[in-house]
């Protein structure tokens, strides 16, 4: 049976695998993509219908695909950002297989070989394109929860109306948990919010956005080297939201919506949950993230003697109001007496890297590369967090890491088209 050999092959039809494969084209390498779902697969099955982007629209690099509309500042829903990665693969005719899933990349005497569901394919060069985050994290303790209450995890999570009737409870209170939380809450349900220790960023301050701040301070081009826990490559982003024109996301302000903040679940008994007393110290954390950043910003405008309006009172909400607000101690939650139907698990996604059978891993099970290359000649990645810097696993980063990978790839690659070898 005739094994199809390319120079290059990409797991993944994100942003970042359609990005290298951009250069890739534009220098006539030898390619395919492979994707398991459709182009964009995980912005199409893994989002909310309501999501929108959580970074402003100029933040939208790619190569020969940079955000163009007249809302710079503005924040695309996820359906449109989708829209745009697909006309981009369509436009510079990115070679991707749909529907094909890789299972192992391993190697024979010569080559690469990529074993998918249709099939092997042998590689020059294979790049992981599929992200840090791949699989939904469901806690422990939420496994054995009786069989009337539904446990969904986030990503399945697509509007309150298509949920059982009854109360929910969001466990985790990242970007996402909140902004479900708070969609839940407001569509009349019942609410409770079950919370970690995540930060909370002003969506504007002194005139500008967050993100514009972060790009200009530096923090985004931070590389892992100066982290003080490689651990936290994996940390939830702090607080915030691009819905409605993007603006602050506060755990102060969904209590004065309505939503019930618990702490952590730290067990459970049947349909009864052990909860943590934590929430006074994740308030905390999530307000003094806030307070830093904007001191932050204040000696970055100082040291630099830039002219920058003072803080407006919009661009302060999210804080704790001056009226004591009631959060109520609870240690102890029943399910079933209080209503609740839906549990949504919010803690995040875990990566999974054991498909491929070569040792380039650290102790946390994450790649080791130099700028996306392994150790291993021709293995690379692209798209992770912290894979370069800060910015390498966000829409902003992916530009940088491609055209970087790009060239060396390209000076591998012979560039001989698609061969067929028994």
């Amino acid at each position: 049976m005739p094994t199809l050999l390319h120079d290059v092959v990409i797991i993944g039809a994100g942003q970042a695998g359609l990005a290298l494969s951009y250069h890739l084209c534009g220098a006539g390498v030898d390619h395919v993509i492979l994707e398991q779902g459709r182009v964009g697969n995980a912005w199409r099955e893994d989002r909310w219908d309501s999501f929108c982007l959580v970074t402003p629209n100029w933040t939208i690099t790619l190569p020969g695909a940079g955000y163009a509309g007249d809302d710079p500042d503005g924040f695309l829903s996820g359906d449109a950002f989708v829209e745009h990665l697909e006309n981009w693969a369509r436009g510079f005719a990115a070679p991707v297989r749909e529907h094909v899933r890789a299972r192992r990349v391993a190697r024979n005497a010569e080559r690469f070989v990529v074993e998918t569901d249709q099939g092997p394919l042998q590689a020059r060069q294979v790049v992981i394109a599929t992200a840090t985050y791949q699989i939904p994290r469901t806690p422990p303790v939420l496994v054995g929860l009786p069989k009337d209450v539904t446990v969904l995890a986030a990503a399945q999570y697509r509007n309150p109306g298509a949920l059982a009737p009854g109360a929910v409870m969001v466990v985790g209170s990242g970007q996402t948990g909140c902004q479900i939380a708070e969609e839940v809450n407001a569509a009349g349900r019942e609410t409770y919010l079950a919370v970690g220790r995540s930060g909370r960023l002003p969506r504007r301050y002194r005139g500008r956005d967050c993100i514009a701040w972060q790009r200009d301070m530096g923090l985004l081009d931070r590389t892992p080297d100066m982290l003080d826990d490689p651990s936290h490559r994996f940390r939830g982003d702090p607080h915030l939201s691009g819905g409605r024109g993007g603006y602050t996301l506060s755990l102060h302000d969904l209590r004065i919506a309505g939503v019930t903040l618990i702490g952590r679940v730290a067990g459970s008994r049947g349909a009864r949950l052990d909860i943590a007393d934590d929430l006074a110290d994740a308030l905390a954390f999530a307000d003094g993230f806030a307070v830093n950043f904007r001191a932050a910003v204040d000696q970055h405008i100082a040291t630099l003697g830039l002219a920058a309006p003072i803080a407006t009172a919009k661009e302060m909400l999210g804080e704790p109001p001056s009226a004591a607000l009631n959060y109520p101690v609870i240690r102890e939650l029943d399910l079933r007496a209080q209503g609740v139907s839906t549990v949504i698990s919010a803690t995040g996604f875990a990566f999974d890297f054991s498909w491929i059978d070569f040792p380039v891993f650290d102790s946390h099970g994450y790649p080791i590369t130099d700028r996306g290359s392994t150790r291993v000649p021709g293995l690379h990645f692209t798209g992770l967090n912290w894979m370069h810097k800060r910015k390498s696993g966000i829409i902003y980063g992916v530009a940088e890491d491609a055209a970087h990978l790009a060239a060396r790839i390209i000076e591998a690659a012979p560039r001989t088209g698609a061969l067929t070898q028994r």
